[in-house]
């Protein structure tokens, strides 16, 4: 299986899933720390950097991704928060993570391909947020 990592941060899923065979095709990080762990511990994975611009990334690694996975911010949603759910910028990535499902799945539908297994992480905040927000990113995920 080959999977592709947003919020990749320094990576646990490349550790978690190496086990099983599984690999990563590319990453998503912004932040200077785990970009340069990421370099040096995976130099032959592209980081595809700021997930917002998934629309200007290349087609082949939505092709290729048979699983989607990863965690994104969950300032927004955590008790330890403000609670701001999705009017935070970071709650919003949440949304983001469908669109680059949505996304992986067209590129995937488009050569016969399965949709992607989808594999995102956050804190129990994110089921009781006052907008619903997991129930946005299900009806995300839905299309």
């Amino acid at each position: 299986m080959k999977f592709m990592s947003l919020c990749s941060g320094i990576e646990a899923a490349s550790v978690a899933f190496a086990p099983l065979g599984w690999s990563a095709i590319a990453f998503s990080e912004i932040e200077p720390f785990p970009c340069r762990v990421l370099a040096e511990r995976y130099p032959d994975t592209p980081n595809l950097g700021d997930m917002t611009k998934f629309r200007e990334w290349p087609e082949e690694v939505f092709a290729e991704a048979d699983i989607l996975c990863g965690g994104t911010p969950c300032q927004a949603f955590s008790v330890a928060g403000l609670r701001n759910s999705l009017e935070d910028a970071r709650g919003n990535l949440s949304l983001i993570f469908c669109e680059v499902a949505n996304a992986i799945d067209a590129v995937r539908a488009t050569r016969g391909e399965q949709p992607a297994i989808v594999f995102w992480e956050n804190v129990p905040g994110v089921l009781n947020t006052k907008d619903n927000a997991f129930g946005c990113f299900l009806a995300g995920l839905a299309g």
